[in-house]
């Protein structure tokens, strides 16, 4: 089974994040700088694809990644912040063995206590009642199921993007409207290193906008619906602009996206 990792980077110095995260497997890396280039390069006894890009935006990244990996049986997403485990090739690996019915699988990662979302304690099936917290970096896939699916990365949500953050959850919304079966596991391969959010910058003005435009992506005619119940369930987070703006906002962002589409 061949294993691509599909790495986003931003002003990366490659030779020392390949080495930094312990790959094992052969790698696309898209590196967002000041130059636009392609190299092939080989670290760590990894065939590594470089590919420089002046463009902005962790969903285009991502599709780069996508696009220039191909003859491989998986893909599994990651970003520079990630150091993996040693043996976590093979875990990968053994799971898609034991797991032939799995188009995608979700893995554990170790964050920080605050920034943790998700953990997988068991093998379960990814539903629409149980995607919407699993970042970019727990998914792996089938390369021919994606492929089949069509699915790729929003360009309008994410780090660089218009709306901050989603995109993740975006992906994983489209992959299961496409039919592809996407499971948890509770195997874990690695940890993130804690460094400042690349998007979060505050319960502002922007993030309640953000929100209420990836909620007509995900829950379409239920995305003020879904807003006011995300606002009753977080009260600290409009603490400094309140309940009504922070309504108001969401629903500002919904018109946006509404009016793109």
């Amino acid at each position: 089974m061949k294993i691509v990792s599909l790495i986003s980077a931003v002003n990366g110095n490659i030779e020392d994040m390949i080495d930094g995260m312990h790959l094992e497997s052969d790698a696309v890396v898209v590196n967002q700088c000041d130059a636009a280039d392609e190299r092939s390069l080989n670290i760590c006894g990894n065939d590594i694809r470089l590919i420089n890009i002046t463009g902005r935006g962790v969903g285009a990244n991502r599709n780069t990644c996508i696009d220039n990996a191909p003859g491989c049986d998986v893909l599994l997403f990651t970003d520079e912040d990630i150091i993996y485990d040693e043996g976590y090739l093979k875990k990968i690996e053994d799971e898609y063995s034991a797991h032939p019915e799995a188009d995608a699988l979700l893995f554990n990662i170790r964050v920080c206590e605050a920034r943790r979302t998700y953990w997988n304690d068991r093998v379960k099936r990814i539903r629409f009642h149980n995607y919407g917290r699993y970042p970019a970096y727990s998914i792996s896939i089938r390369r021919d199921a994606l492929m089949k699916s069509g699915v790729r990365f929003s360009t309008e949500f994410g780090g660089g993007a218009k709306y901050a953050n989603g995109e993740d959850s975006i992906f994983l919304h489209e992959l299961l409207n496409s039919g592809v079966k996407i499971y948890a596991t509770p195997v874990c391969l690695g940890e993130e290193t804690e460094r400042e959010s690349t998007w979060f910058n505050g319960y502002n003005e922007r993030f309640f906008i953000g929100r209420g435009a990836l909620y007509v992506k995900l829950y379409g005619a239920f995305a003020k619906m879904r807003a006011l119940i995300f606002l009753i369930r977080h009260k600290y987070m409009y603490e400094e602009l309140g309940f009504g703006k922070s309504y108001e906002l969401m629903k500002q962002g919904m018109r946006e996206i509404r009016s793109m589409q």
